[in-house]
């Protein structure tokens, strides 16, 4: 569980998305909730399958009011595939 939780750690800090750091662990928390719960989702199956007992208007309110980019986290998100790619091609050889 560590592993799992600190790749996606990993993850969000490789975007560097500025993020404040309740910002961080509301995202962190959402993706592992995601991967966690199973079948179709809501916010509060969510916020369930992650085992913490935060209110379900915080979790709500970043998704509402923070002021999301859609296009500059996807390019951050192709960007880090890329990387990652091209670091294990030149590990290949």
């Amino acid at each position: 569980m560590v592993t799992f939780y600190s790749a996606i750690v990993k993850f969000v800090l490789s975007l560097q998305l500025q993020l404040s750091h309740p910002q961080h662990n509301h995202l962190i928390s959402l993706i592992r909730g995601i991967i966690l719960c199973e079948g179709r989702k809501n916010i509060s199956q969510i916020r369930q399958a992650t085992d913490q007992y935060r209110d379900l208007s915080c979790i709500t309110r970043f998704l509402k009011e923070f002021p999301w980019c859609p296009n500059r986290v996807q390019r951050r998100r192709m960007e880090f595939l890329i990387r990652r790619i091209q670091r294990a091609h030149r590990k290949k050889g």
